[in-house]
């Protein structure tokens, strides 16, 4: 069964309710249960826990309540007896049975001191109580005396009661010892019988007390204790300080909360708070502005201290523009408004996104100063567009903007706004272009057709009735042919004749004349007049690069154990080499890149210039230079050597005609042959270091900055030198030691020896992480890098690398 729940207000009402009824409200409010005047309409609560009764305050509440003449800073359990009140209302707590009682009463009093006058002059003298005025007169009779009689006897016996219950009283009494700190304002013990004060002690039979302890400025102390038949009976009190009062005034004000150390002591309004007494560590803070740190020593004792605080803004005044103007713009997330835009941000680290229709996202990140104000300008870039290329023939190759991209269909991503020029060509027809300008995230089809193009070629042979196969179509054996400017395989045999076959590229402009001599059968030797027919010993492209023909044997590459410098990555092994193959006699130089990318720069080095146009060019990655190679090849109408796959390039399958970086076998080989079987060790004949200007190394010229040269030699270039500066090699070919290091095709492997004698004319492992780069450069200067078998590797572009065509 619920118990009953009756509230006395102090108007003379009586309200009813149950326990079911909690919380019950306290306050001004019309829905309060019990009414207080001069607070308001919610001050605090009084809740259920299992059977008990709680009283808690509402957070922030002014004016504060009182609980047994406490400060109410929490909730605390109430106890039959407890009293609450606020400044002018008081409330009493009492449990009866199953009754719940609660009597509201006002604590001011109702006649002021000003009110109450006493009578003018002093109170009467000589003049009797009413009360004894109004006595009835007693008369005296015959047996007065007797009465007297008996009265002395019962005081004489009621003096010898009182005299043997102090006897039994003190025999049966325990002493009792109050130890309080500090020395208490009051003392007060409750009990029956009452304990008997004699000095310090108390005695008092055994039994149970009740005990309260004040001291102005402290908690009451309120317990229940029990005296025994012990001698011992000593209890120890420790009076606690009533909390102290903060009183803050903050500019600004409102919204401020203070903690002490992590736990929360308050918020304001109102701007006065209770703390308890020690030391704090004080931290105020308010949204949007720096927190403020400092330390007070808190006396408690109710006394009011203090703090003055002057809050520091914590935020940044940020401008943001764009062009165009009206992007959105989001902040961490979260949209603000469109460009121009200003505003404040909180001190710290932002991520700012701006956005509009047609261009692409921006991104920024920006570090907001508290008290400073930026300005960020955003150039926004339009969205690209997306064109898809047909062709007929099918695989033709595209160049956008002079740049190789890929073979139709292709599909590419272009930036918008900008004119394009699309050039698409392959081998054997005339290249076209298309110059457009895609709109921003435009999709547009681009469908070309290439007109076939044919070169004159006059054929004649030896026998004149031999039979003449051409791409496995049989032609006449002489005469003018017309020949589409692409790779053609000629077949030529006749009976009792040895056949021959050989390659051909027609070319437009000019007609080529091809001679070819059949050997009969049985004869020997190839002789000298027919090897000089059989082969062109230069070719030229369209950029000047000059190539010579090379006609490879079996060599070793790498170096012995015994060479002074070798390194562990030069395995000494034997290559073989059947392929002949072309090379151009000189690293590309400057100019001839830029005709492909215009915008290359080298830069210099300690001021001095790489940028030369006859210098070779540096600073190209190995994708780089193959890039170069596929747009060189596509402008002298040949097929691509390289196919793009993923970041990187790798060799068309079948393997094309068209120009390339040598393989490793090949430079070496180039290098190093040295007539009648000999292998050169350096780039210069003789020991180390070369005895004559031989190319361009490390020398006295580049002393100032390079960690290394060669002391005494003087080749008078600092850095790079035009190409061909120094005489060529036995090969004719120039530059192979000095200048620039060389990107070969190879990928590198530490020992690529099992790779080289796999299979003959190698191109090396077929994955790997870096490039090999043979041949020393200007930086050179040592034992190790000068010699012609050493080994270098790298994957990004460097200041004394570059590249030659095959």
């Amino acid at each position: 069964m619920k118990r009953s729940v009756i509230i006395y207000q102090s108007d003379g009402t009586e309200r009813h309710f149950t326990e079911g009824d909690t919380p019950l409200i306290i306050g001004s409010g019309t829905e309060a249960h019990i009414r207080l005047s001069g607070v308001a309409p919610e001050v605090a609560y009084i809740g259920n826990a299992e059977g008990h009764l709680f009283l808690q305050p509402v957070e922030g509440s002014d004016p504060v309540l009182f609980h047994n003449n406490r400060y109410l800073t929490g909730s605390v359990w109430l106890k039959s007896g407890d009293e609450f009140r606020s400044s002018r209302t008081g409330v009493r707590y009492e449990m009866k049975g199953d009754c719940l009682i609660f009597t509201v009463a006002v604590v001011e009093s109702g006649v002021s001191e000003k009110e109450l006058r006493p009578p003018a002059g002093p109170p009467p003298l000589g003049e009797k109580n009413y009360e004894d005025r109004h006595l009835p007169v007693q008369l005296e009779t015959s047996t007065g005396g007797s009465k007297a009689r008996r009265l002395a006897l019962s005081l004489v016996g009621s003096a010898f009661l009182l005299i043997l219950l102090a006897v039994i009283f003190v025999v049966l009494a325990s002493p009792l010892v109050m130890q309080i700190s500090p020395e208490p304002d009051a003392v007060t013990i409750s009990g029956f019988p009452p304990c008997l004060k004699i000095g310090a002690r108390r005695l008092c039979l055994p039994g149970t007390y009740s005990v309260t302890v004040e001291k102005e400025g402290y908690l009451p102390f309120d317990e229940t204790l029990t005296v025994t038949r012990s001698a011992d009976n000593v209890f120890p009190v420790v009076l606690e300080k009533l909390p102290g009062i903060l009183n803050l005034s903050v500019v600004p004000d409102g919204g401020v909360s203070v903690y002490s150390g992590d736990r929360l002591v308050g918020t304001t309004p109102p701007a006065r708070m209770e703390i308890v007494p020690g030391h704090h560590r004080l931290r105020i803070t308010r949204e949007k502005y720096q927190t403020f740190s400092t330390e007070i020593d808190i006396a408690g004792e109710g006394k009011i201290q203090q703090i003055d605080v002057s809050l520091q803004p914590d935020w940044g005044t940020i401008s943001f523009s764009s062009v165009p103007s009206g992007a959105t713009v989001l902040i961490d997330g979260k949209e603000h408004g469109q460009t121009p835009l200003s505003l404040e941000l909180l001190s710290g680290d932002h991520q700012v996104v701006m956005t509009r229709e047609f261009f692409s996202r921006s991104l920024l990140d920006i570090k907001v100063m508290a008290g400073r104000s930026e300005t960020h300008l955003v150039t926004l870039q339009s969205l690209p567009g997306h064109l898809q290329i047909i062709s007929s023939p099918v695989k033709g190759a595209v160049s956008i903007d002079k740049k190789y991209q890929g073979m139709t269909p292709l599909t590419v991503t272009l930036s918008s706004v900008d004119k394009h020029e699309i050039v698409l060509s392959a081998p054997g027809y005339k290249s076209v272009s298309e110059t457009l300008v895609l709109k921003p995230g435009e999709e547009q089809k681009l469908d070309l057709s290439l007109e076939q193009e044919r070169g004159t070629v006059y054929l004649t042979t030896n026998p004149a009735d031999a039979r003449v196969i051409i791409d496995g179509t049989r032609y006449s054996a002489t005469g003018k042919l017309r020949l589409s400017t692409q790779s053609h395989r000629i077949e030529v045999s006749s009976p009792g004749y040895i056949p021959e076959s050989r390659t051909i590229l027609p070319r437009i402009g000019f007609s080529q004349q091809i001679s070819i001599d059949l050997r009969p059968e049985g004869s020997s030797g190839t002789g000298s007049r027919s090897g000089d027919k059989r082969r062109i010993n230069f070719i030229k492209t369209s950029a000047g690069q000059k190539l010579r023909y090379v006609q490879p044997a079996p060599f070793t590459m790498g170096a012995s154990r015994r060479e002074a410098g070798r390194r562990a990555n030069e395995g000494e092994r034997i290559v073989i080499m059947k392929k002949s193959y072309y090379l151009a006699e000189k690293p590309v130089t400057n100019r001839q890149y830029r005709e492909f990318d215009r915008t290359h720069t080298a830069g210099g080095v300690s001021g001095h210039t790489l940028d030369g146009d006859l210098q070779p060019v540096v600073k190209i990655s190995w994708e780089d230079a193959v890039r170069y190679l596929n747009w060189l090849s596509l402008k002298d109408n040949l097929q691509p050597f390289y196919i793009r796959k993923g970041k990187s390039f790798i060799p068309a399958s079948p393997l094309t005609n068209g120009y390339r970086l040598p393989t490793e076998a090949e430079w070496s080989f180039s290098a190093r042959m040295g007539g009648a079987g000999k292998i050169r060790r350096y780039p210069w004949d003789g020991g180390f270091p070369p005895r004559a200007v031989s190319g361009n190394y490390g020398d006295e010229a580049a002393r100032a900055f390079l960690p290394r040269i060669i002391n005494g030699y003087r080749d008078n270039f600092p850095v790079t030198s035009p190409v061909g500066s120094f005489p060529a090699n036995q090969g004719g070919f120039f530059d192979m030691g000095g200048n620039v290091g060389e990107w070969c095709h190879d990928y590198y492997s530490a020992n690529s020896g099992s790779s080289l004698r796999s299979r003959p004319d190698p191109l090396g492992p077929s994955s790997g992480t870096h490039r090999v780069i043979r041949g020393s450069s200007w930086r050179d200067a040592t034992i190790t890098e000068l010699r012609l078998s050493y080994r270098a590797y790298h994957r990004e572009a460097r200041d004394n690398v570059g590249f030659r065509v095959a």
